[in-house]
């Protein structure tokens, strides 16, 4: 016995049933009728043909199009990746030289940079590095305290939560460092290591460590802020919405007893700093990147599979739907470069949107033409220090009881950056290192090559 087809289905030209035993039978119920009171009518013979060559057609069409995406999507994105790590050579063979200066730095520096476990039990990845402030580091040389305790900016670097390390930060922590901030740099585990929940919860653990060690090394506790890099700033962003949710302050303290729990609050962080960070793991971002020759399948294994999965890891969807969140956030800074080619410059834009309508003292700054990898590399390799002196700003603002303004600052206002900084920071600005100054024309071809 056939099925009766769908009336809405569409209709092949010629093949429209007629005759007297099926008539004009527009409704499901006659045709059912029809077709247990006359299986041999012609008319119905004719329409369950119809229904068949439908079905065929349909099967063909799906049949096709499965074999084309075969045929040349894989082929396809073969020729993106492998351009995408051409590029990505290229740029690092073109700016192998200054690379090699930053390494050595990060290698070499010895007393002014320590390296730390943050996990007892934990693997080569669970560990921080401390750059330490030149009044500090002389005063640990000399076996005394620091004369006053600094402020301390946690560093949480990216890497495509696949290929970081705590050393893509360190020309960015040389500048701060010297400005006399306590710089320490999170390492962690990456896919395939681990998830993303994974990666959230070692940087929970080093925060933990941070707030408890901090005066350690001549930092001031009470000062913390938190700063995240690409993906970095999307686990540390992502850990900030959770740990802010209604309700998780009472499951904290529920567990102090435990030592290993972290037990820090993100109103404990005096701010947090976002740069060129991921906020939303939306349709649109998956496809941009798969454009840039990260195919779908990596993205659902590292970002999730699922659509649900990908919302609940999103800090941006997160603060859409629970407004509360924002009342236990610490002021924010977003920095962004409009010629970021991985990491599109509305995904700031967008998180800075949710931040302000939960009552988030939020300050959003563009930086002009500068790609991914300006604030970590290009910028420090010409001793441009734009980021550097929103960053020092900023925590002076937060540290000092000042209120940020809400709202963006506009790239024109940045030019002017100086002028508004208080006399307590002038000092701060003139310790900023002056070397390297890698010309201008060379730093327009690596940002050219670079597929960031």
């Amino acid at each position: 016995m056939c099925t009766p087809c769908q009336k809405t289905w569409p209709k092949l030209e010629g093949c429209e049933p007629k005759g007297e035993d099926f008539g004009e039978i527009l409704d499901e119920k006659l045709i059912l009728q029809t077709l247990l009171t006359s299986p041999t009518s012609p008319g119905l013979h004719l329409y369950a043909g119809h229904c068949a060559v439908h079905y065929a057609v349909y099967a063909c069409q799906y049949v096709l199009r499965w074999l084309l995406t075969f045929m040349f999507r894989v082929p396809l994105q073969g020729i993106r990746l492998s351009t995408f790590f051409a590029r990505l050579a290229l740029y690092i063979i073109f700016l192998l030289p200054a690379m090699i200066c930053g390494l050595a730095y990060w290698a070499f520096a010895g007393k002014d940079i320590l390296s730390m476990k943050y996990k007892d039990k934990g693997t080569f990845r669970h560990t921080v590095d401390i750059y330490l402030p030149n009044s500090t580091a002389k005063a640990r040389l000399a076996g005394k305290d620091p004369e006053s305790p600094t402020p301390v900016l946690i560093l949480v670097a990216g890497g495509a939560f696949i290929l970081g390390h705590k050393g893509y930060v360190t020309m960015l922590c040389r500048a701060l460092r010297l400005a006399g901030i306590l710089c320490i740099a999170v390492d962690y585990r990456y896919w395939p290591q681990t998830s993303i929940d994974g990666m959230i919860d070692d940087v929970d653990s080093a925060v933990q460590w941070c707030f408890d060690n901090a005066s350690r090394y001549g930092g001031d506790p009470k000062r913390i802020s938190l700063l995240g890099l690409s993906s970095g700033a999307h686990v540390a962003g992502l850990l900030l919405t959770r740990r802010a949710k209604p309700g998780h302050g009472s499951a904290r303290k529920a567990s102090k007893s435990t030592p290993c729990t972290p037990t820090w609050s993100p109103s404990d962080l005096v701010g947090f700093i976002g740069l060129g960070g991921i906020y939303e793991l939306h349709s649109r971002f998956m496809a941009h990147l798969h454009q840039k020759g990260i195919d779908v399948f990596l993205q659902q294994l590292v970002l999730g599979d699922t659509q649900a999965l990908r919302e609940s890891r999103s800090p941006s969807i997160l603060l859409r739907r629970d407004g509360e969140i924002g009342r236990h956030l610490p002021p924010v800074l977003l920095l962004h470069g409009t010629g970021d080619k991985i990491v599109p410059p509305d995904q700031s834009e967008g998180f800075c949107q949710e931040l302000l309508k939960s009552r988030v003292s939020v300050r959003l700054l563009f930086h002009e033409g500068q790609g991914h990898n300006d604030p970590v590399i290009h910028s420090p390799l010409m001793s441009n220090h734009e980021t550097v002196e929103a960053i020092i700003l900023s925590i002076h603002e937060w540290t000092s009881g000042q209120k940020l303004n809400d709202g963006r600052l506009l790239p024109d206002d940045s030019d002017n950056m100086n002028s508004i900084f208080p006399d307590s920071c002038r000092a701060q600005l003139a310790a900023l290192p002056t070397w390297p100054r890698t010309p201008e024309p060379v730093i327009q071809i690596a940002r050219f090559l670079t597929p960031f």
